[in-house]
């Protein structure tokens, strides 16, 4: 299997060939009984931000779920993990906000839905801050969709005639949403802004080279723009474009994700295997933290405790401590090519989109232990959660659908 995925579709994720380090890490599997059994690390407490090391003890193992559609892990010994701390509000739109109902709590085997043709090639779904649509990004189609979640069906229509769009978010009071579209050779590079009230276009900021997954800053007042083929960030004024501001990182920042209270923001640097955190007040680089091979993306715990990062190459996931700014955990084996994480609402699973099996995993947010892995569809690139927590929507870019996935107990 190539790893690096130097094909160049959009779905089956690329790493340049440069002058910088470039390594090709397996994934670290034993085939028994049909199968994939699959080591996780999960210390007890904080230990180094440098993720590969070896367990202290105490720690134990997880076993990974059989591809099997729905399938629990099989039993096996567990560390005590860190306190995640009780689900509270978060800035991501993938929640709810303060003062909503409580979400349905998430099962560890979500229930198998529907796959729904899409669109050409959905490549990233982001649901509005109010749970009743999603922006789906198709770059092969040249458009974002406007996703009803409630009919699940697409309902709008918006092209992007920039260039393509690859990855889209939302302003925290929904009534924008800002697409990073490019095209594969860099020659044009666009944050693209979008009325989420009307489904239009409202202007296309030249921008770097293949702007990445941007994030607003949890007073919607600012845009910080990673990409692709750069070594910084940009910082936008999100109502008008205007650069404000330049951030230098480490090569090719991915993510980017921000404390509850707009402090720190945290980047994947996918060349450099880092998460890189920022003083957002000041745009300055505070400290890096080792991770895992090829970190992609990341997400915020809905309590804002912990950080869950992708790494894209070694097929694992780091748990970060915000408190302290340490790798607390590893799980290990959690697909091949995971390229999307997102939590459930409740704080008790994490998702997996795994672009080269074609799989999402649900992982056990509290213990590390794998507890299922599904089949979607091919090539899944982001997994979607509806606030509520009852329903989770998983983009599959080689076969143009969205599978449905019931994700809450009971």
């Amino acid at each position: 299997m190539d790893l690096h995925h130097t094909d160049g579709g959009h779905g089956r994720h690329r790493r340049r060939q440069t002058r910088r380090r470039i390594a090709v890490v397996g994934l670290a599997a034993a085939v028994l009984a049909g199968a994939i059994l699959v080591a996780t690390l999960w210390p007890g407490g904080p230990a180094s931000s440098d993720a590969g090391q070896a367990a202290p003890s105490g720690s134990g193992a997880s076993a990974g779920a059989s591809a099997d559609p729905g399938s629990a892990a099989p039993g096996a010994a567990r560390s005590t993990p860190p306190a995640a701390g009780s689900p509270g509000p978060e800035a991501s739109s993938s929640h709810p906000a303060a003062g909503s109902p409580a979400p349905a709590a998430s099962s560890p085997i979500p229930g198998v839905g529907a796959a729904l043709a899409v669109g050409r090639a959905p490549h990233y779904m982001a649901v509005a801050p109010d749970g009743r649509f999603g922006y789906i990004a198709d770059p092969v189609a040249g458009a974002v969709l406007r996703f009803d979640l409630g009919r699940a069906e697409v309902t709008a229509t918006i092209p992007i005639p920039d260039a393509p769009p690859e990855l889209v978010t939302f302003a925290p009071d929904g009534s924008r949403a800002y697409v990073s579209a490019y095209r594969d050779d860099f020659s044009a590079n666009y944050i693209v802004t979008l009325d989420a009230r009307t489904d239009s276009r409202i202007s296309a900021v030249p921008v770097g080279r293949g702007p990445y997954a941007a994030g607003t800053t949890p007073d919607g007042r600012l845009l910080y723009v990673p990409y692709y083929d750069e070594d910084h960030l940009d910082v936008l004024d999100a109502a008008t474009g205007a650069m404000v501001g330049r951030i230098p990182e480490e090569p090719c920042p991915h993510w980017v994700v921000f404390t509850p209270d707009g402090r720190l923001a945290y980047t994947t640097n996918h060349f450099s295997d880092v998460v890189t955190v920022l003083d957002v007040a000041r745009n300055a680089v505070l400290t890096t933290i080792r991770v895992g091979d090829g970190p992609h993306s990341l997400e915020m715990s809905p309590d804002g405790a912990r950080i869950a990062v992708v790494n894209y190459i070694a097929g694992s996931v780091s748990l970060i401590d915000v408190a302290t700014n340490t790798v607390v955990g590893t799980v290990a084996g959690v697909g091949a090519g995971p390229q999307d994480v997102t939590y459930a609402p409740d704080g008790r699973h994490f998702y997996t989109a795994n672009v080269d099996d074609g799989t999402v995993a649900v992982v056990d947010a509290l213990s590390g232990a794998v507890t299922a892995r599904i089949p979607t569809g091919a090539s899944p690139t982001s997994v979607a959660v509806a606030p509520d927590g009852r329903h989770a929507f998983v983009t599959n870019f080689g076969d143009g659908t969205v599978r449905v996935l019931d994700t809450a107990t009971g």
